[in-house]
């Protein structure tokens, strides 16, 4: 009960035009509530994909192109069902990138008993009148062999106030959270070879988008 527990990565995907996404949105909310810290959320609005058609709309558009680039290399097309989502980059037993919300719960608390060899802690400084932002990144190693690590920095945004349809019809304040606004790094990551029980540091400077609310990413 000591050893640090596994931190799972929680994709889901989803788009303003499917009427049971916000369903699968409560399913990951209480799944953050459950494991807090230990799991990570983050939705995708792919473009590949016709629930999140927009029709240049910018008030409707919640999508970008990592979001899409993503979801193109799991395999999703325009047919793929919504609700749908990806746990750790990982394929699932049936050998899917696209894991029901029902079962996202089985594969967070699979994962959340393995042995976690690396943790990363990040820290986000910047002034309250500018959207320039440095962060810095520590990845530390705690196996006994040194490891080729992948580090991906992504930016999210919370209370995204827009429209989503649901099956009793379009609720124009709905709130969409963890949103993926752009990846910070590369988007396939930086690769890192860190030596056992070492411990490396990765700085970004990083202007946020005028589209997002700094207080909210």
């Amino acid at each position: 009960s000591s050893a640090v527990k596994r931190t799972s990565l929680l994709i889901e995907y989803s788009g303003w035009q499917c009427v049971n996404c916000p369903t699968a949105a409560e399913e990951a909310h209480h799944l953050k509530e459950q494991y807090g810290e230990q799991l990570v959320v983050v939705v995708m609005h792919p473009e590949s994909n016709p629930n999140t058609r927009h029709n240049n709309k910018p008030a409707l558009n919640y999508t970008c192109p990592e979001a899409d680039s993503i979801y193109i290399m799991m395999g999703g097309t325009n047919t793929t069902a919504f609700p749908t989502g990806n746990i750790n980059l990982l394929k699932n037993d049936s050998k899917s990138y696209f894991t029901e919300y029902s079962t996202w719960g089985k594969y967070i608390s699979q994962a959340y008993s393995n042995p976690q060899p690396v943790v990363i802690n990040q820290e986000v400084k910047g002034t309250a009148d500018s959207k320039d932002i440095n962060i810095v990144v520590d990845i530390t190693n705690h196996d006994t062999n040194a490891i080729e690590a992948t580090l991906q920095v992504w930016l999210t945004e919370d209370s995204v106030m827009g429209s989503q349809k649901k099956p009793e019809g379009t609720d124009k304040s709905y709130a969409h959270n963890h949103l993926l606004r752009a990846s910070i790094s590369p988007l396939w990551g930086e690769v890192l070879p860190i030596d056992a029980h070492m411990t490396e540091q990765v700085v970004y400077e990083y202007t946020l988008p005028d589209k997002v609310v700094k207080e909210n990413c």
